[in-house]
């Protein structure tokens, strides 16, 4: 048995309430060591008198409950076993480990592992129990239930509503052309839309504000703005928008009174400045680095960061939200550089957006685990870069990291994909933004070389996983793009024409409505062949099932097929007809089956 390879945390992700009387744990072993593993839990203050001594109160070890784990992951290097402990009334709750090897038994607890032998005390040994010590409501994490039923598109304003494709200022996206293109939305299947930055600001991208509480003129008015979501909402479709709330633009009145006051100003203090000494334009060298004497965001001078422990800050940014939560009913709030800010400044973020719409959704911008953000304090998901990075490495040609692309086989894809699937508590991975591409990163169809089919392999994935799955605007119909060319105008001749990608998308997002196994975090892998590229997993919702056959290579494949499809009959979910299998089926270059 490698114990160094064993990992149980409490009160995270291997370790959350799920509500106030249910519990689920989750514990990580080194590959294939056990062969079974339960949980021994019991509420610690059951006590009660000895039967041998009814003048003694004695801890009732009959009373402990040895729970059956299964095996709900794995990883390139190791398992992760899971559990559900339910129907504890009074919330509270101790356990331990016993994890079954193929020749001993172990108790692995929260200050030392022992080997089980004849008598076995060392399992019923509560001091060596973890602690749950109670399952408190209001510490139970909580999403919007609608957020699971939603499916993005993300628009990049400026660029989206240009019918001549333009790029000049004259013929730059405006709100109400988004707003006349909602139908086009609406008939795609969307039900959530993502604007990047709206708000007053020099540049296009946005992500330099001058004023949270207005829109860019150059966009509209308020008044577009309140028409978009009124008209979005007619037809269900839900808004959120981007807070830059990590730093502000040049232009920022509070900066501007900083460069002109300097100490004097009353924001001096709004912000970081390096040296008090100094000016706060002033050019110095920090830690080596040529800079500004203020923070900011990167190297960026124009971006100068927000001291977010500031209580004007604080009232300016925090009030911006709920500002347009109250007067134009937005849904969701996108956090630009989310980990960059403060958890405090979060949490006090939530409880205020979350008073004025409990239904509001909280999307962090994170590109790494985070985990300490999702906790249910602070932010609801994140856009799951976690999920990108091994849909291009399977599906395209990887991350450009200086020079080299990774890729990667069918069956460290089913592992990384595990890895996402079991970062997270299960309420949290209902709710991840799910993207393939966006307005920071290169488009799916440059990642994939511009091969439609191994695209649409990625959009096959993407919306049968659990999450709330977003598409970059353009992306259903194929356009490509790194770098300075990510954000190109939305090219509307071709969505009027039509494009493969285009009845694809619908294709999937109508399946994902319709079918609870689309959404459902049950994924039980069949095959995962590194050579072949051929990937089954099926997916479950109570009795239902779906069966998800992917060929990610250029040659075709002939596969047997596993025991759960061989000789049923099947329906196509995608097409709708009954096909009856045999024991092998055959799969074009890029293809793939959804079946139920």
């Amino acid at each position: 048995m490698n114990f160094a390879a064993i990992q149980h945390r409490p009160k995270s992700e291997m370790s959350y309430a799920l509500d106030g009387e249910t519990l689920h744990l989750r514990i990580r072993v080194a590959k294939d060591d056990a062969t079974a593993l339960f949980v021994q839990a019991v509420d610690p203050f059951d006590w009660g008198l000895n039967p041998q001594n009814p003048s003694e109160y004695i801890f009732l070890k009959q009373r402990i409950r040895e729970i059956p784990m299964v095996k709900e992951a794995s990883t390139e290097y190791h398992d992760i076993w899971f559990a559900c402990l339910e129907h504890f009334p009074l919330s509270r709750i101790r356990y331990g480990f016993v994890i079954q090897t193929q020749n001993n038994r172990f108790f692995y607890g929260c200050h030392y592992t022992a080997e089980l032998t004849g008598e076995e005390e060392e399992k019923n040994n509560i001091f060596n129990y973890f602690n749950y010590p109670c399952l408190n409501q209001e510490d139970v994490y909580q999403a919007p239930a609608w957020v699971e039923e939603t499916v993005w598109y993300q628009i990049f304003p400026d660029s989206f509503s240009r019918e001549d494709g333009s790029c000049d200022d004259t013929h730059r996206g405006t709100l109400a052309g988004i707003t006349q293109k909602l139908d086009y939305i609406q008939s795609m299947g969307f039900n959530g839309i993502y604007f990047t930055p709206i708000f007053q600001s020099p540049s296009s991208h946005r992500y330099d504000t001058t004023d949270y509480y207005s829109i860019d003129s150059r966009l509209g008015t308020e008044a577009d703005f309140a028409e978009l979501v009124e008209q979005a909402h007619k037809r269900g479709i839900r808004i959120m928008l981007d807070a830059v709330f990590n730093h502000c633009g040049m232009d920022h009145p509070f900066w501007q009174d900083v460069l002109k006051n300097g100490k004097d100003s009353p924001y001096y203090s709004c912000f970081y400045i390096l040296d008090s000494a100094k000016e706060p334009n002033a050019d110095i060298v920090c830690d080596g680095m040529p800079t500004k004497n203020y923070k900011q965001f990167g190297f960026v001078p124009q971006m100068p960061k927000w001291n977010s422990a500031n209580p004007i800050v604080r009232e300016h940014l925090i009030g911006a939200a709920v500002y347009w939560i109250e007067k134009y009913h937005i849904d969701g709030w996108r956090l630009d550089v989310s980990n960059e800010v403060s958890h405090d400044f979060w949490r006090e973020f939530r409880q205020k957006v979350k008073a004025a719409n409990p239904q509001i959704y909280i999307l962090g911008e994170n590109w790494d685990n985070s985990m300490p953000w999702l906790s249910g304090d602070q932010m609801d998901a994140v856009m799951n870069y976690e999920f990108l990075h091994p849909m291009w490495a399977f599906f395209g040609m990887g991350k450009l990291e200086n020079g080299h692309r990774r890729q990667i086989n069918a069956r460290q894809f089913r592992f990384a994909m595990d890895g996402v699937l079991t970062s997270y508590p299960k309420p949290v991975t209902r709710v991840q933004f799910n993207l393939l591409e966006s307005h920071d990163t290169d488009r799916l169809m440059t990642v994939c070389q511009n091969n439609v089919d191994t695209a649409a392999l990625a959009y096959v994935m993407q919306m049968t996983f659990p999450g709330s799955p977003s598409v970059y605007y353009g992306g259903e119909i194929g356009m490509d793009g790194m770098e300075n060319n990510k954000r190109q105008p939305m090219d509307w001749a071709l969505a009027q024409k039509g494009h493969p990608l285009q009845a694809h998308i619908r294709r999937l997002i109508a399946l994902r409505k319709e079918n609870p196994c689309c959404k459902s975090g049950e994924i039980h892998w069949l095959m995962a062949e590194p050579d072949t590229g051929d990937v089954i997993y099926e997916k479950s919702y109570g009795q239902q099932r779906m069966y998800v056959l992917l060929h990610n290579h250029a040659s075709k494949s002939e596969i047997c097929l596993p025991d759960a499809l061989k000789n049923r009959p099947m329906r196509n979910a995608c097409m709708g007809e009954i096909i009856t299998l045999d024991e092998r089926i055959e799969m074009e270059p890029y293809s793939y089956l959804i079946l139920v």
